[in-house]
C-alpha cells in the first residue's frame, strides 16, 4: 500500500512525485512509455525558466534523476483500469495492481492519427509520431512533416538537418506556429512548403515510398516521392478508462478544479491530461506541483 499513485511519468506527473516525496507520501509513479512525455520528444526547448535552450531529452532525464534521488518507486506498465472501493483507489496494470488512498493522472495525451488509406499497414515502416526518435533512419533522404503548429515545424527544422528534402504539408494558406518556428524556417532551403494540400494515401510496398497529397486549391491529386512520412497533426486525451471516477469535458479531456481536484475526493490530475487552456512544460510543472500538494493535505485531513 502506497500513500500515492501517479499514474504518468511525463512533467506532470514527475513533478507531482518531486512534491509527493518532498511531503513525506510513500508515492510510486507508473509509466507506460519514456519517462520525460512530450518533452522528451522535443528535440528544443527554448521557453523553460533557467535555460535558453535545452534538449527535451535531457531535461526529462535531469528531473527523472531528481525522481530518482528522492527515493520515487517507478514502475513501467500500461495502466488498464482505476477502481475505488471505500476510500482505497486501485490501479491495475497490465503486470500487477497498486492500492493507495490517493491517485493523481498525470498520463498525458497521444498523439492524433490521420485516418488515411496505408496508414496501418505502414506503421512503423516510415510512418512516425516522432522527429527525434525516428529522424535518423532518414539520414539524406525524402520526407513529409503533415502539419502547420510548433510540432510539426519543429519536427520539419529537426528533419532538415538530416534529410535530403522535407515538405511541409497543411490545408490552411500559412502555418499557425509561433514566430521563432517561423523564422527558423528561413534558414533552411531543404524545407519545402506546401500550403492547402491534404494527404489522401500513404503508398509502399515493404515501406513507405510516397505520399498522396490533393491540391485544395486544383483539386488535382498526385504523388510525392518520400521515404517517410510524420504526422504532426495534435495531440488528443486518453481518458476512457477514467471516466467512472473522473468527470471529462465534451473532447474527453479531465475537468478539475484550480488544486487539481477531480469530481472524485482523492483524485487529482495535472498536465496535457486536464481542461485547461495552455499545455508547456511550465505549466505542467505547475500542475504537477498543485496536484501533489491538494494530495497531501487530503491525507493529513483524513479525508
Amino acid at each position: 500500500m502506497h500513500d500515492l499513485i501517479i499514474i504518468g511519468g511525463g512533467v506532470a506527473g514527475m513533478t507531482a512525485a518531486i512534491y509527493a516525496a518532498r511531503s513525506g507520501l510513500s508515492t510510486v509513479i507508473i509509466e507506460k512509455g519514456g519517462f520525460g512525455g512530450q518533452a522528451a520528444l522535443t528535440a528544443k526547448i527554448e521557453n523553460y525558466p533557467s535555460y535558453k535552450e535545452i534538449d527535451g531529452f535531457q531535461l526529462a532525464a535531469d528531473i527523472k534523476a531528481q525522481v530518482d534521488a528522492l527515493g520515487v518507486e517507478s514502475y513501467s506498465a500500461d495502466v488498464t483500469s482505476l477502481k475505488k472501493d471505500g476510500d482505497i483507489f486501485t490501479v491495475t496494470t497490465s503486470g500487477e495492481s497498486f492500492s493507495a488512498p490517493s491517485v493523481i493522472i498525470a498520463n498525458g495525451v497521444k498523439r492524433r492519427e490521420l485516418g488515411i488509406k496505408g496508414e496501418d499497414a505502414l506503421r512503423g515502416r516510415g510512418i512516425s509520431w516522432c522527429a527525434v526518435c525516428d529522424g535518423g533512419f532518414f539520414r539524406k533522404k525524402k520526407v513529409a512533416v503533415i502539419g502547420a503548429g510548433n510540432s510539426a515545424l519543429g519536427d520539419a527544422i529537426y528533419l532538415a538537418n538530416l534529410c535530403e528534402e522535407v515538405y511541409l504539408i497543411f490545408r490552411r494558406d500559412h502555418p499557425t506556429a509561433t514566430k521563432s518556428y517561423m523564422d527558423q524556417l528561413k534558414n533552411f532551403d531543404n524545407i519545402k512548403l506546401m500550403p492547402r494540400h491534404i494527404p489522401l494515401e500513404i503508398k509502399g510496398e515493404k515501406r513507405v515510398s510516397a505520399l498522396t497529397v490533393k491540391s485544395l486549391d486544383t483539386d488535382e491529386e498526385y504523388d510525392i516521392e518520400v521515404n517517410g512520412v510524420f504526422e504532426a497533426i495534435g495531440l488528443i486525451p486518453d481518458n476512457d478508462i477514467f471516466g467512472e471516477l473522473a468527470e471529462l469535458d465534451e473532447r474527453g479531456y479531465i475537468l478539475t478544479d484550480d488544486e487539481m481536484r477531480t469530481s472524485t475526493p482523492g483524485l487529482f490530475a495535472a498536465g496535457d491530461t486536464r481542461k485547461k487552456s495552455l499545455r508547456q512544460i511550465v505549466t505542467a510543472c505547475s500542475d504537477g506541483a498543485q496536484a501533489a500538494t491538494s494530495a497531501h493535505e487530503y491525507l493529513k485531513m483524513g479525508k
